[in-house]
Formats: structure tokens, C-alpha cells, sequence
């Protein structure tokens, strides 16, 4: 039998040989691929050169799950091979998964003074579930997984072959002398991933539930269990699966209706697509407690190489206060820990009359439940809030996945029927649902939304508008006091699909705020950019006083929000925006948008990034032999290289050359001017934008996922991207 190799979609490399299946690198939801491929999980993981993916915001040795496959379904550890350094992290990061914390003070998420008889055991319920061994003592993470350091000459046994690491970070299968096959140790991804199509244009609710996926982590036909809910039509996130921000594109689902995620525990299929959510516009806002928190940051701060402080300035951590009402998008959260393997929440919402139930994962089975009161593990309240689930809601998600982890699928069978007509099952696949059972599955996608009808609040309108106010970066330093004028000056209207709405050469008289729809900008029949939720059309004319230079088509039907010129001039008197609109405008007139695409660093940019972007370049032009700036001074700007060639030199010796796309910059982990590091010099007649050092940071601040993403920059082929080291 030769060897095979085959490129998982969902990233990393699946190799079968005589001697037993190995895989380089492991995502998130990897042993999806494994099964469907060969309908096995390989028992040999080869930790890649790199343990996280900025790119695509996941871990690459992710082996939570195929720890689980074969630990539990295989009856054999997996092995690890890795650098010690990398399997010391791994190791911990699995540790987390499967064990959760060895301490926790759950007092301090419970409202002052509440009784201790009202705040649960967790370590004792979490211990009671922990996997065991046939004598009843607990497992550790050494009789689950085998890490393996590369030995002598970098390499490792492998039944008869030889494993070999070289310098290079390439990975050699040896039998004797020969050389079987030699592979890259990067971990790449397979083709775009294909989901189901929907059907119609979606349109968010008011209130309602639309599901990602609603299958278990070991399914490899469904996407794993992860849903949105709608709030007076923006989304919350709830323990998104990987590869959520691409579903939500393949659905046509604007990310920026949704900036809340919910955390209700730090399994991989629970916490694996939050990080991805981070590569969007704007910081998310994280809503858990602080146990589960302290948990989620362990595992990916060390994988990702953060301090604890810039990992944290990634997103808005909110902790969840237990038995005390939390308000997001205008709902009442009302969270509570479940009875899970690690420390787990569950939810109730309530909006406008009507309420949801999220059960989490949870072992929902009275008998153990009482069983636990007998041996003292619960006590008599805990017992009642275990026993007695909220099925009054109007709808229930309840998960039914593997006991003795989750809630046996034959206890919601049992159900009255009046629930079961109120009950969504999700973490199941659709063959364990038991025939005639009246039982029914979440269906995923846009398209099987569940709607719950409720009645507008009355200042909804209001709220939708002041929510495109607070979403424009142009108008983010305006005073509180605007908000008033702003509501009184703009008018809804409502575009058709289909429609030119702005037509070039025309004089420009109205300024566009989308709140909901898409539209495309065409030069000379070529689309130049889309515009989208929160975006803004029309500026340019009117601040230069001169006609539209493109036509703007409406993709699909748009809501707006229209100032007229001099509504719009009025509202931004004394204020900044009208000079940083016209650097804005000119730069436009220089194509940076095209040069964002020549940059790798910043091509992923969206149209409002780079607007802003553009907002804060300055445009220079330099001769040849100009020094732009010199090593050992203070940092003033960071450069974007448009024309020309660069040279990068220390201490006299030419380094490198940047051209066209160049990035001239150093990211510390906090914001700080600090030194130049290296000579830049024109080395041909050259034009450069140079930003603001601490421009940039406020720029980065607001967008952490270009913060990661430029983090990893390195010097490629003698063009300059980023160089960033923490806390140099």
C-alpha cells in the first residue's frame, strides 16, 4: 500500500500508511473530514510550525475532538507529536477542555450577599461527571493523550517509518534511507466551504431564532450547534461553530446585525467560532461569566501568543451576573449554570411578552439528579433548579446529545405534548430522534428562521436610527448631544432593487446612511466597491462641490437615511468631519482602494475600514536618495509604500526593498510611539502614505481582527509586510 495524502478542507494534511493514519495539524471540526474521507480519526496528530491561524482566527491543533473519538469510541489514547514547547501548550489547552478549572469562586457571580445555599457546587458536579476509569478514579489528560517531543535528529518512530522534522519545517516519512514522501508542516485549507443555498432574501425579526447548525461535534454530515438570536432585528451569537462568519456570508446575512455573542462554555464546538467572529469590523461584545471567561482565555491566549492584557482588549468582556436580570439589545437575559462536565450556562430571554429557553449542554435526567441530592453532591435548591427546567417558554432549545453528559434523548420523549409543540432539539443528529416521538429538530439556515410574533417597542424606529448614528466611525467623536439633532434631520426612504439612486455627473444634494439592503458603485461598467449595513454614499460630492463620479445601483431593496447637503453641512459644523471627509475624498481620487487590494495585510479590509483608513493617510511624495525616516528616533508615522522602491537598512547595511503594497510598521501590544528600528530611503522616485502612529492604534483598537491579522506579518520576499513582537 502506498501513501496517501489528501488535503482536509476544513485545514490540515490526512496521510494513510501501511503503518496507520497521521494528520498534520487539526482545526476545529477536522475529524469531520476524517470520517467522511475514510470514516476513521487518525490516532497520530503532528503538531504544525504554527499553533493559530490569524488568517482564519481558529487553532490549528485542535485535539479536543479527536481526543474524544478515540479516547472514547477507539479505547486508546491519541499521540501527539510536537516541539515540547507546543505540546506543553496543547496539553494544557486540552486539559482546560476536558477538566475545566481546579478552582472556582463562583460567589463573586452571584449578587452581594446572596446565600451560599443558592450557589451551586460546580467543582463537585463537574467532578461527578468527569470520565473515570473502571475503578472510579478520575482520568488526567496523560491517560487521554501521549505527547510525543521530537527526539534525537528531529525525528520520532512511527511503526516501521521514521517521522522526521527538518529545519525547514517540513515533515519526512523515512522507511530506512528511503524517503516515502516529504510534506509542508503549514497548515493550508482545502476549497471555499459549501453550505446549503437558501431560498429567500432574509430579513432579521424582531424577535426570533435562526439556527447555524444543529448537529454534535461527531457528526460529519451537519454543521455542530450554534444559532442567532434576533433582538429588534440585530443578532446575537450563541456559541457559534467554526466557519460561522463564513455561513453567515454564504446566507447572505450581514455580520454587522450582529456584535453579541453569548459564551456558555469552552468546548471546541462551543467556542471555536468566537475568535473568528474578532476578524470582523468592530470589537463583539462577549457575554459570560467570569469562570467560564477565566477558561476561554487560558485556552486561546496561549495559542494565539497574547499577554493577557492585549487578548482581553480583543473584544468587550460583559460578566454575567446570576439570578440578576441582564439587559442586551433591550431583551432580559436571565442566565444560570447547567449540570454539565465543565462549567456551563444556560439562558431565558424575555421581549416584548413572548421568551426562549436555551438549555445549553446539560444532563437533564431527574433519577441522577436526585441521586446526587441522596449522596450530598446538590443540595435540596440546587436539586429543584436541575429538576425543574423552564418548559414554560415560548421557545425551547434543548440539546440531546451522548449521556451521561447530556440530557438523554428518551427523557424529552417523555415530554408533554404541549412542550414537545414548543420544542426545538439541537446537538442531536436527525436519525437519534426516536420515530413518533413528536420530537423535532432545529432546522439550520436563513430560510427556517423561527419567528416569534411580537409588537415593536414604540421607540424603535428611533433606536434603528441612532444604531446607524453609532455605527458610522465618521460621526464616533461626536458629543451625546447630536444624537437629537441627528434624529430630527434625517428621513427614511426606501430604495428598490434595481434602482441608480446616485448617477455620475450629477450634482451631489443628499448624503446615504444604509440601515438595511446592499448597493454597488460602477465606473465605466466596472463595479468598484458594495455597500452595506452602515455604510455611507454620497459624501464626496458635496464636500467638494463637485458632480457624482460613479453611478450607485441598489442590489437589493434598501432602507436609507437621507440628510440633504445642507442639513448634512449644518449638522457637521464645527467639527472635524468635513476636513477628514475631504482627505478621505482625495485619497479616493488616488485609487488607495486599489492599492489596499496590492497589500496583502490589508486586502481583507472591509469598505468601512478602509474608508477610515483613507480618513487618516496622508499622502508623500520623495526623489530619490530621501531619507523618509532614520533608526533611533522617535516613531512619528507608520508608511503604505503606492509607487516606488524603499530601501530598509541598519546600521548602514540595506536590509531590504519594499515596493508596491510595502507596510512600514511595528505593532506593539500596547499603544506607543517607541523608536525607529530602521532607515527608510527612496531608492527610485517614490509616493508613500504615512499614518499617525497613534492614529493607527485607534484604528486597531476599534478593529482587533486587523490587529491579529497584522501581528502576523513577516518580512516575504524582500517586501516589507508587518514586524510585530509583544511587548518589545
Amino acid at each position: 500500500m502506498a501513501i496517501e495524502v489528501f488535503q482536509l478542507q476544513r485545514g490540515g494534511t490526512l496521510i494513510k500508511t501501511p503503518e496507520g493514519n497521521l494528520q498534520i495539524g487539526a482545526t476545529p471540526e477536522t475529524i469531520k473530514d476524517t470520517l467522511n474521507l475514510i470514516g476513521e480519526v487518525p490516532e497520530t496528530i503532528v503538531l504544525p510550525n504554527r499553533l493559530f491561524s490569524t488568517e482564519r482566527g481558529v487553532s490549528l491543533a485542535d485535539i479536543e475532538f479527536p481526543t474524544y473519538y478515540n479516547f472514547f469510541l477507539k479505547k486508546r489514547p491519541i499521540k501527539v507529536i510536537g516541539q515540547s514547547h507546543q505540546l506543553e501548550t496543547i496539553m494544557n489547552v486540552l486539559k482546560e477542555a476536558l477538566f475545566g478549572s481546579e478552582e472556582v469562586q463562583l460567589s463573586r457571580e452571584f449578587p452581594f450577599g446572596a446565600s451560599r445555599d443558592l450557589i451551586p457546587d460546580i467543582l463537585a458536579e463537574t467532578n461527578y461527571l468527569a470520565p473515570k476509569d473502571n475503578t472510579g478514579k478520575k482520568l488526567t489528560v496523560d491517560n487521554m493523550a501521549i505527547g510525543i517531543p521530537w527526539g534525537a535528529n528531529n525525528q520520532v518512530p512511527f511503526g516501521k517509518y521514521i517521522l522526521e522534522r527538518t529545519q525547514r519545517g517540513m515533515l519526512r516519512i523515512l522507511d530506512g534511507e528511503n524517503l516515502l514522501s516529504e510534506l509542508p508542516m503549514d497548515v493550508t485549507f482545502g476549497g471555499n466551504r459549501v453550505f446549503p443555498e437558501k431560498k429567500n432574501p432574509f430579513e432579521p425579526p424582531l424577535f426570533g431564532i435562526t439556527v447555524i447548525g444543529s448537529g454534535h461535534g461527531f457528526d460529519p454530515h451537519e454543521m455542530t450547534s450554534g444559532f442567532i438570536i434576533w433582538i429588534n432585528k440585530r443578532g446575537i451569537l450563541v456559541d457559534p461553530p467554526v466557519d460561522s462568519t463564513l455561513w453567515l456570508k454564504a446566507m447572505d446575512i450581514n455580520p454587522r446585525l450582529i456584535e453579541d455573542c453569548i459564551l456558555t462554555h469552552c468546548h471546541a464546538d462551543h467556542d471555536s467560532g468566537i475568535l473568528q467572529k474578532l476578524l470582523e469590523e468592530k470589537k463583539i461584545h462577549l457575554y459570560t461569566t467570569e469562570t467560564i471567561m477565566e477558561s476561554f482565555v487560558r485556552k486561546y491566549q496561549s495559542l494565539t501568543g497574547l499577554s493577557h492584557q492585549s487578548f482581553m482588549s480583543l473584544f468587550h468582556f460583559h460578566p454575567v451576573t446570576l439570578q440578576v436580570t441582564s439587559r442586551i439589545n433591550g431583551a432580559e437575559f436571565r442566565f444560570y449554570y447547567t449540570f454539565h462536565s465543565i462549567p456551563t450556562i444556560g439562558f431565558e430571554v424575555y421581549f416584548q411578552g413572548k421568551s426562549f429557553a436555551y438549555s445549553s449542554d446539560s444532563l437533564y435526567d431527574p433519577p441522577t439528579i436526585k441521586k446526587l441530592y441522596d449522596e450530598g453532591i446538590v443540595n435540596r435548591y440546587r436539586m429543584i433548579e436541575l429538576i425543574n427546567f423552564p418548559w414554560h417558554h415560548s421557545i425551547i432549545f434543548h440539546e440531546a446529545g451522548i449521556p451521561p453528559i447530556h440530557t438523554p434523548i428518551k427523557n424529552l420523549a417523555e415530554l408533554p405534548e404541549s412542550v414537545k409543540e414548543r420544542l426545538y432539539l439541537i446537538h442531536v443528529s436527525e436519525h437519534a430522534i426516536p420515530p413518533n416521538s413528536n420530537l423535532k429538530k432545529a432546522m439550520a439556515g436563513p430560510d427556517s428562521t423561527i419567528i416569534v410574533p411580537v409588537s415593536p417597542p414604540a421607540s424603535n424606529e428611533a433606536l434603528e436610527y441612532l444604531d446607524v448614528l453609532n455605527h458610522i466611525d465618521l460621526f464616533s467623536g461626536l458629543p451625546i448631544e447630536k444624537a437629537r439633532e441627528f434624529l430630527t434631520l434625517v428621513k427614511p426612504e426606501i430604495i428598490k432593487a434595481g434602482e441608480v439612486f446616485i448617477k455620475k455627473d450629477t450634482i451631489g444634494d443628499r448624503f446615504y446612511m444604509i440601515v438595511s439592503g446592499k448597493a454597488t458603485v460602477v465606473r465605466d461598467e466596472e463595479t468598484i466597491k458594495t455597500y452595506c449595513t452602515n455604510d455611507y454614499i454620497g459624501e464626496t460630492s458635496m464636500i467638494l462641490n463637485a458632480p457624482r463620479n460613479a453611478d450607485v445601483i441598489a442590489d437589493t431593496e434598501m432602507k436609507v437615511l437621507i440628510m440633504n447637503k445642507y442639513d448634512f453641512l449644518y449638522f457637521i459644523r464645527g467639527t472635524e468631519i468635513a476636513r477628514q471627509m475631504k482627505v478621505i475624498a482625495e485619497n479616493r481620487e488616488y485609487d488607495t482602494w486599489s492599492l489596499f487590494n496590492d497589500t496583502p495585510t490589508l486586502r481583507g479590509l472591509t469598505a468601512t475600514q478602509r474608508t477610515h483608513l483613507q480618513g487618516i493617510m496622508t499622502r508623500i511624495e520623495v526623489n530619490p536618495g530621501k531619507e523618509i525616516v532614520r533608526e533611533s528616533t522617535e516613531r512619528e508615522a507608520f508608511y503604505l509604500l503606492d509607487k516606488g522602491i524603499i530601501g530598509l537598512s541598519r546600521r548602514g547595511r540595506l536590509l531590504a526593498k519594499g515596493t508596491r503594497g510595502s507596510i512600514f510598521a511595528k505593532i506593539y501590544s500596547t499603544a506607543m510611539r517607541g523608536k525607529n528600528r530602521f532607515t527608510l530611503t527612496a531608492l527610485t522616485h517614490s509616493i508613500l502614505y504615512s499614518i499617525d502612529v497613534m492614529d493607527l492604534y485607534r484604528f486597531l483598537e476599534r478593529n482587533p481582527g486587523v490587529f491579529l491579522i497584522l501581528r502576523e506579518g513577516k518580512i516575504k520576499n524582500l517586501v516589507i509586510q508587518l514586524s510585530v513582537n509583544e511587548g518589545e
